[in-house]
Parts: C-alpha cells; sequence; structure tokens
C-alpha cells in the first residue's frame, strides 16, 4: 500500500521521468556530437550541443509521462508494487500531477528548440524552416508512440527514428550544418541499441499486452523472435562501428574499445533473457540494457571525437 507521504514526491517524479530513459536521449546527443567535432571541430558548438541534449531530455519526460497515462487508460498497466515504472498506475503521481509535468516538459522544449533555432538559423540549408519541421515531427511522435505505434507493432520501428535516426542526424545537422551517410550509420547504433530496452519490456510483458490490445512485434512474431531481435539489435550496433571504422571515422583502437566491451555486455546479457524467459525476474535485463547502451555511446562517443 502506497504511503501518502509518497503521492506526487520527489521520488515518484523521479521513476516517473524513467531516468533510464533519459540515459538514451543524452546518448543519442552525444553520438551525434562526437560525430560532428570529429568531421567538423571548427564548427562544434557546446552551447547548441548542450541545448540539443536538453531538448532531447524535455520530450523523452513527456513522451514517457504521456506513456503512463495512457497505458493505465487502456487497461494495460495495473497497479504492481514490484513494478517501480509503473508510477501512475501505482497511485504515485496524480493524473493532475502527470498532465502538468506533461505540459510542463513539452513548453520547455520548445523553447529550447527555438534557442537552438536562433542558434543556427542563417547557416543552414533551408534557412532553419527544416528544424522547425523537425520539431514538429519529434513532438508528434511524443503523443503517437503512446497511442498509436505502440499498440500496432510499430514500437521498435518508431524506436529506431527517435531514437536513432531524428535526434543523431538532427545534432549531427546543426553542429555541422550537412548531413552524410556517417550520421546515418552512427544513428543506427543509438536507436538499435536503445531498442534493445524496449525489446526486454515487450518480451517480459509478451502475454499481458494483447489482452489489452497492445500488438508489439514480439506479441505478434512470438517469444523465440524476441530473443533473437535482442541479440540481432546488439550485433547490428558492431557491424555499425565497423562501417565507421572502414569510413574512417575512428581508429582502430577506437573499434576496438568500443565494440568488444559493449558486445560482452550485451551477449551477457541476451545470455540471461535465454535462462529466465518470463516473470519480472527478467527486470534484471530491463535495468542491464540501459547499462550496457550507455557504455556503448560513451565509448562510440569519444572513438569519432
Amino acid at each position: 500500500m502506497k504511503n501518502k507521504n509518497e503521492v506526487n514526491s520527489l521520488k515518484s517524479w523521479f521513476w516517473g521521468i524513467r531516468p533510464t530513459s533519459l540515459a538514451g536521449a543524452l546518448m543519442t546527443v552525444l553520438v551525434g556530437s562526437g560525430l560532428a567535432h570529429g568531421t567538423y571541430p571548427e564548427r562544434f558548438s557546446w552551447t547548441v550541443a548542450i541545448l540539443c541534449g536538453l531538448f532531447a531530455c524535455c520530450m523523452q519526460v513527456a513522451a514517457n509521462l504521456i506513456n503512463d497515462v495512457v497505458d493505465f487508460q487502456r487497461g494495460l498497466d495495473k497497479s504492481d508494487p514490484d513494478r517501480i515504472d509503473r508510477i501512475y498506475a501505482n497511485g504515485l503521481l496524480t493524473r493532475k500531477a502527470m498532465y502538468c509535468g506533461t505540459a510542463v516538459a513539452l513548453t520547455l522544449g520548445s523553447l529550447i528548440g527555438l534557442a537552438i533555432l536562433y542558434l543556427v538559423w542563417d547557416k543552414l540549408v533551408w534557412g532553419g524552416w527544416e528544424i522547425v519541421l523537425l520539431g514538429a515531427v519529434v513532438i508528434a511522435f511524443t503523443f503517437l508512440y503512446s497511442t498509436f505505434c505502440a499498440y500496432h507493432g510499430l514500437g521498435d520501428l518508431t524506436v529506431l527514428l527517435c531514437f536513432g535516426l531524428i535526434p543523431v542526424c538532427g545534432t549531427y545537422y546543426v553542429l555541422t550544418y550537412t548531413l552524410c551517410w556517417d550520421a546515418v550509420w552512427a544513428s543506427i547504433i543509438a536507436g538499435s541499441s536503445i531498442d534493445t530496452l524496449l525489446i526486454v519490456n515487450n518480451y517480459r510483458d509478451r502475454y499481458e499486452d494483447p489482452e489489452a490490445g497492445k500488438h508489439t512485434s514480439i506479441a505478434i512474431l512470438g517469444e523465440p523472435f524476441g530473443r533473437f531481435l535482442y541479440l540481432g539489435a546488439g550485433l547490428i550496433c558492431i557491424v555499425m562501428i565497423i562501417l565507421l571504422y572502414l569510413n574512417g571515422k575512428m581508429t582502430w583502437i577506437g573499434l576496438l574499445y568500443s565494440s568488444i566491451p559493449y558486445l560482452i555486455l550485451h551477449i551477457g546479457s541476451w545470455i540471461k533473457l535465454n535462462r529466465i524467459r518470463i516473470g519480472n525476474e527478467l527486470n534484471v535485463i530491463y535495468y542491464e540494457s540501459p547499462r550496457n547502451f550507455t557504455i556503448l555511446g560513451l565509448l562510440v562517443t569519444i572513438a569519432l571525437w
């Protein structure tokens, strides 16, 4: 039973914003910044890079709060004291607080986006209007993920887009005023590794999700698909790192220290997933996955820088 003092408390807000997901949001900006600095160090701006990180965090917080409310209203999330990610379902944040938090996060994110736009407006190919469009797409997907994409087998694709192509390429673009295929390869590293968090979440909930009308790719294609999707999401990151090395974006030493530690950690988590397969014991992999992709993001950023 929840303590009344915990309702809308700082602790509840801490878990409500899902700090593990914020690591993913920041990782995308780090990777894009690392590639930008390594390619065009003379154009790099710490101010723009930091603002990109703050924008990503604000949008992620808004998406997390919206997701909690939508999943509860659809009957997907039920009260479970063992699931600290179900803050709204467990009554630790009120509906009014969730709506206010979402509004604040979106407002701050929009203001930060305008600040980025002001700093780079006259340096971009299309004068900056492309950033306006990109910001609108990000806000749209903040709502679409929880209300549509996650329920129709499009969650993994959305993560690759919103934690890969958009933030990594977007960060690279506002820092260098150009785009290249290397930014795409780097974005796949970020998006695919971060998707492991969604994969293990959907794998754990593969039986209860369809009962609430949530048809994830794992619920549709089955348990074996989920296990090997988790493995493949990590391995594709190694392939992308090799491509960046072959394109001269990192040294062979950078190739080794950015790929081998992650590969060891990812395979270790996958072995645990194969052993556990069902129940809340899978939470250990749910918390290992952010550790894995955060380490990957830091090492890749250093190698690219």
